[in-house]
């Protein structure tokens, strides 16, 4: 088991987590170490090490957390190298690359309100009243509600009182006769 990871070995730690990254991606490698975790192939501080470190790494969205048998194999060599054992460099070395794409996050372009058509910012406009107005009237309904709510229990309570002063003498009258 791969107990912990130390900053001696983050050239190996770095590699690794790119050939991890560009097949199973950012999304789905917590699920990738959480199952090895489960086979115990690391423990919980190495695979929270390994995410750390793979927050600063290029970001990848993968469609699967699975390996092949090949990439399992070559990741559990990985694991090994990092334990310390002697793995030759050439068997960690990949010939293909993964089946994660590069994932580049869309960056939205506002635009000044005088760039905005005439007609588009008229209709924005009559939305945002329209919502306003919406608002306001819920707002104005809830109230309405809580004060509904608030003579409901008064009546509730007022009502309340003669039938549990009616109950009593039922009971009363109940345990006399029997």
């Amino acid at each position: 088991m791969l107990k912990e990871l130390t900053d001696t070995s983050i050239e190996i730690q770095r590699k690794w987590l790119k050939f991890l990254l560009e097949r199973v991606g950012h999304n789905n490698l917590p699920r990738l170490l959480n199952y090895y975790k489960s086979i115990g192939w690391m423990s919980e501080q190495a695979a929270e090490r390994l995410l750390d470190i793979a927050d600063m790494e290029k970001r990848y969205k993968g469609a699967s957390w699975t390996l092949s048998a090949e990439e399992q194999r070559i990741s559990r060599l990985f694991i090994e190298k990092l334990k310390g054992r002697d793995i030759e460099d050439s068997l960690l070395n990949v010939p293909f690359s993964g089946k994660a794409r590069p994932y580049i996050e869309k960056k939205i372009k506002i635009m000044p309100s005088e760039h905005i058509h005439p007609a588009e910012k008229k209709k924005m406009e009559f939305n945002i009243h329209r919502r306003e107005v919406t608002i306001n009237n819920l707002e104005q309904e809830l109230e309405e509600k809580y004060s509904e709510i608030g003579e409901l229990k008064k009546r509730y309570w007022s009502l309340r009182m003669p039938f549990s002063k009616t109950g009593k003498k039922l009971c009363e009258i109940r345990f006399i006769w029997i």
